[in-house]
């Protein structure tokens, strides 16, 4: 009988400097799904991407509301044109169909969730992801045995307050870890 894997879902995988695959340089990535059968599923959050929102929202026929709309990252090189938004659940409703992270973090693929997040951007704490990460059954767990990734607790101030390009480091700090003394080994 193959032994379970425990679940890494609703935790933050951070590349270590040895993770040749320039995709996933210095990347964070928030497991959403991670299981012995199906694999995993996880957003790359500090990436952004020189895509603008309101013109995503006009290509989906959605208008946003007044003020300021958070940038948009390239969330994983998988299907790059199929966009998620993560979001604070607040006073959301989370939908059939969407991933909740956390008690306090939700990711949805659904237009109409990322439509009515726009209509509060000044009140909602949220952010469209085009693409993802995935990994094969097993696949993952290579990859961390291999010493490519390492694990962190999902902090939210780290996806929602932390800039993007300072969440790399920010992640790793989390666990004790100063950025500064990584080096590539390979």
């Amino acid at each position: 009988m193959k032994p379970t894997t425990q679940s890494l879902a609703g935790h933050l995988l951070i590349a270590m400097p040895n993770l040749a695959d320039p995709n996933f340089w210095q990347s964070v990535v928030l497991l959403g799904v991670h299981s012995d059968d199906d694999g995993a599923f996880g957003l790359v959050i500090n990436r952004s991407l020189e895509v603008d929102l309101r013109d995503i929202l006009e290509e989906l026929g959605e208008e946003a509301g007044p003020g300021d709309l958070p940038q948009v990252f390239g969330g994983g090189p998988v299907q790059p044109s199929h966009g998620f938004v993560l979001f604070e659940r607040g006073e959301h409703a989370v939908a059939e169909g969407d991933i909740a992270i956390s008690d306090s973090i939700v990711v949805s693929g659904n237009t109409e969730t990322l439509g009515r997040l726009t209509q509060n951007a000044e009140t909602s704490r949220f952010f469209l992801l085009l693409g993802y990460a995935g990994w094969y059954p097993g696949q993952l767990e290579r990859e961390i045995e291999e010493n490519s990734w390492v694990i962190a607790p999902l902090d939210s101030s780290i996806v929602f307050d932390v800039p993007a390009e300072e969440r790399w480091a920010a992640a790793l700090r989390s666990i004790g870890i100063d950025p500064g003394t990584l080096v590539d080994a390979g």
